[in-house]
């Protein structure tokens, strides 16, 4: 064989593997495309995952519309695990309870556990972490005082609808023989510590944590739960139950 002959050779020999390759590639492809996936890729691919979203200290938004808090990277990293992917529906807390209810919302943070709301939606096994409630005045504010539970006769204390802080306020209030006019409120955080300020208000009752010192002082402690992402009942496949 000259020189010429075996270069021929050669390039027939490459022409072969490259044929041989791109069939290869070709096959691997066609059944890429037909295979049914893998059961981890069917249930992380496709969740879209719609989540309330309420202004406070566990979901905030910055002014270039970047969001962050403990909820929120919360999600972030079981994200990083499921391969969820977010709806964010804005509401106030109680709003969105009611959507979770309804099955309006997939997903919910900071819900507390109780008999009563589990016939109505679904709790993971861990919580996200426990909290405590008190019950805040506005700053200078001298005619609720901490040391005379009585001063609270009489007055208007909000607590968020339906929530359990409001459940702990009126155990407290009865435990400590105080008659407020209790006020159920459906507005955001920020909203219903400004109506401490205006006077809409006389108290408030929520989460430690949602309260900065110049917006609210505190007054006393009415009761602490742990904290959960609650799932709505339509859903149980974001807890792996169905």
């Amino acid at each position: 064989m000259n020189i010429r002959e075996g270069t021929r050779a050669h390039e027939s020999v490459f022409l072969c593997a490259k044929r041989i390759v791109f069939l290869l590639l070709c096959l691997l492809l066609t059944l890429g495309a037909t295979a049914p996936r893998s059961a981890f890729a069917q249930e992380t691919g496709r969740k879209h995952v719609r989540v309330g979203w309420y202004d406070s200290s566990y979901n905030t938004v910055d002014s270039s519309g970047r969001r962050s808090g403990y909820a929120y990277e919360y999600q972030i990293k079981l994200a990083c695990y499921t391969g969820w992917t977010y709806e964010y529906v804005r509401g106030s807390w109680p709003e969105l309870m009611a959507k979770l209810e309804t099955g309006e919302i997939d997903l919910m943070s900071d819900v507390s556990y109780t008999p009563e709301r589990a016939e109505r939606m679904l709790f993971p096994s861990l919580p996200m972490g426990s909290e405590e409630y008190y019950l805040f005045t506005a700053p200078g504010n001298q005619s609720i005082l901490p040391t005379d539970p009585s001063t609270q006769n009489g007055k208007r204390i909000g607590v968020n609808k339906n929530s359990i802080q409001a459940d702990f306020y009126r155990d407290w209030a009865e435990r400590n023989g105080v008659r407020p006019e209790i006020v159920e409120v459906s507005c955001s955080e920020d909203e219903s510590l400004a109506m401490l300020e205006t006077g809409e208000l006389d108290g408030y009752v929520t989460v430690d944590a949602f309260v900065h010192p110049e917006n609210a002082a505190p007054v006393c402690k009415v009761g602490s739960s742990d904290f959960f992402f609650a799932v709505s009942k339509n859903r149980p496949d974001l807890l792996g139950t169905s």
